[in-house]
């Protein structure tokens, strides 16, 4: 076998590193993770990264030269442009959208030297006054085009890092990818819905993406996670991040009802653990509920104004991401200001997302290089109430 009959994809998460390695037929040749310290540093987690590449290595059988890299910040940044363009004559359509490109491009890149440019993303033409999602193969000549751009933007600092850190290793960046974004691409995809919307969340950031009719509308980011969950855990409960940890992650699937209100039929969830901590289930219940109610309100107040503009009464949420587990079989009983028709839990794999950004990049690599609630669809839900 030879290095480019392979394409690499490395997620980098806060809490977990995945790798994997795909074969000519798009199937998982080599894939596994590894989970990261979140209180250690860039530098001493970057060893885990060594660490399962080679892993990579020892069942390929050569150095991996080149990766597609995946990776979620809070500091992400998203611009949207609308930009039109008389022509003055007519112009081939490829001729004069390369040029709009360009254009737009160097005016990104002018007033926001401080960040790179991840994604751009066409989500409307209109040409000679009519509307396009995509670019017309019958259209040639034309005399006016309006373009409707979303771009995606991160840090160059963060993107230097990476980068630099890789090439130590001599290891080539190929992409970098906004993790939330590609993962729900490929999910839009799958779930063929209208009205779509994901709340992405992590160890130290929630994303929240809304699509409809399958083109993205907004995505915001706040740098609240799970990770904030647990510390709220230790410091009510006086009790070290590792316990608190595990004491979060034992309401993973634990078929619990979270709500205001005490629930005396959980009292038999009681582990020894918390007893001798002197832990009250209904506390410790509500400082999840707490933390959770203050993610949904700050991504409302974020997005509000895109969100109702695009509302639709069929608009339903997924959750996903590490920090949602603690949705799976869960139910929670929060103010959902959305007003969802439902809200379900979306269980990923490793492969899964992954293959997400192995799809993005064989479709778009060569255009980025341009300057009561229903059941919802997948296998778990849980309901939202309004107060």
């Amino acid at each position: 076998m030879y290095e480019d009959e392979f394409l690499n994809i490395l997620d980098f998460g806060n809490s977990k590193v995945r790798f994997t390695v795909f074969d000519k037929k798009l199937e998982a040749y080599f894939s596994e993770n590894l989970i990261v310290d979140y209180e250690k540093n860039f530098e001493s987690n970057f060893e885990k990264i060594n660490e399962i590449i080679k892993r990579a290595e020892k069942k390929i059988g050569f150095h991996i030269e080149n990766i597609i890299l995946i990776k979620d910040t809070s500091k992400l940044h998203c611009v949207d442009i609308s930009y039109s363009k008389s022509l003055g004559k007519k112009t081939n359509l490829d001729i004069a959208n390369n040029k709009i490109l360009k254009e737009l491009f160097h005016l990104i890149n002018s007033n926001y030297s401080k960040y790179s440019i991840i994604h751009s993303i066409v989500n409307k033409y209109i040409i000679d006054d009519e509307e396009y999602f995509e670019l017309p193969k019958e259209k040639n000549k034309i005399s006016n085009l309006k373009v409707d751009l979303k771009f995606i933007l991160y840090p160059k600092l963060l993107i230097d890092k990476f980068t630099n850190k890789f090439k130590e290793k001599n290891i080539n960046i190929l992409k970098i990818f906004c993790t939330s974004y590609v993962k729900t691409v490929s999910y839009t995809k799958k779930l063929n819905l209208k009205s779509i919307s994901f709340l992405d969340i992590g160890l130290e950031r929630t994303s929240f993406i809304n699509y409809k009719n399958s083109k993205i509308i907004s995505i915001h980011t706040i740098p609240i996670g799970s990770f904030h969950i647990t510390k709220d855990i230790s410091k009510i409960f006086r009790i070290s991040l590792e316990d608190a940890e595990k004491i979060k992650k034992f309401f993973n699937r634990s078929e619990t009802e979270f709500s205001y209100k005490d629930n005396d039929k959980d009292r038999s969830l009681r582990m020894k653990e918390f007893k001798e901590k002197n832990i009250s289930i209904d506390l410790l219940k509500k400082v999840i509920l707490y933390r959770i109610q203050e993610i949904i309100d700050l991504i409302y107040e974020k997005s509000k104004i895109e969100f109702k503009h695009n509302f639709s009464k069929e608009s339903q949420l997924f959750l996903i991401g590490e920090g949602s587990s603690l949705f799976d079989s869960n139910s929670f009983y929060i103010d959902d200001k959305f007003g969802f028709n439902s809200i379900n839990y979306y269980r990923e794999t490793d492969s899964d997302i992954c293959k997400s950004g192995l799809t993005y990049y064989l479709n778009n690599h060569k255009i980025l290089n341009l300057p009561s609630k229903k059941m919802g669809l997948f296998e778990k839900f849980f309901n939202i109430f309004s107060k």
